[in-house]
């Protein structure tokens, strides 16, 4: 943390860059960090979250269980399947490597015609309309995690930088490094009106939009 001080402020450090210039706000949703317990010996492996995103997340899993669950077993073996063929052969005809083949999205008919793609996206706006998912502030712990203690923290910010990863740092030893959630949800007007996607397409963001990497 101390090599990172000048990137990350000397409390945390991580293997995401944090301050991209030109990068938007509702880009910087959530971010992985790592950093000391009041012992100074535990590390706490963290992500933390909005509570938009945190709603987002919850929308559009329970938009994909029901979309699944309504597709059934034949549907799910039929999106899961992948199939390849030779991408190079030797001059003596054997196979180097193989391609994934593009497949058409199928159409079915239980979801009168409309892809599972097309499906999830249509429940996941209905979902946010009429039933919004309630979020809570909280800091979650994960014992299972390989390197240090997991904790995954939800926090009603407007963006994840510096002050607010600070802040759930302060809030999470203040508390005495446990599992918490706030006795309040989070505010309706606070979390948002429509899906990731449309949210995230309607942002000014060249490198997004001709499809690179965002984070």
């Amino acid at each position: 943390m101390r090599r990172d001080a000048a990137e990350y402020g000397g409390r945390f450090t991580s293997h995401l860059v944090l301050n991209e210039p030109g990068r938007p706000d509702l880009y910087n949703q959530w971010f992985d960090f790592y950093f000391l317990g009041m012992d100074r010996f535990t590390i706490w492996n963290a992500e933390i979250v909005t509570a938009r995103q945190a709603f987002w997340d919850a929308a559009h899993h329970e938009a994909s269980s029901r979309a699944y669950a309504a597709l059934g077993d034949a549907g799910l073996d039929r999106e899961s399947k992948l199939d390849f063929e030779p991408a190079d052969v030797s001059r003596t005809g054997k196979v180097l490597t193989y391609r994934m083949v593009k497949r058409e999205p199928v159409r079915y008919v239980q979801f009168d015609g409309r892809t599972l793609s097309e499906q999830i996206d249509l429940l996941e706006t209905a979902i946010i309309r009429d039933e919004p998912p309630v979020i809570y502030e909280s800091f979650k712990l994960d014992w299972s995690y390989a390197y240090g203690i997991g904790l995954r923290i939800v926090l009603d910010v407007e963006v994840i930088n510096q002050a607010a990863i600070e802040a759930a740092i302060d809030r999470f030893l203040a508390i005495g490094e446990t599992d918490w959630v706030s006795s309040e949800a989070v505010p309706r007007d606070h979390l948002p009106l429509v899906r990731e996607q449309e949210a995230l397409a309607s942002v000014d963001y060249p490198s997004a939009q001709l499809g690179m990497p965002v984070r």
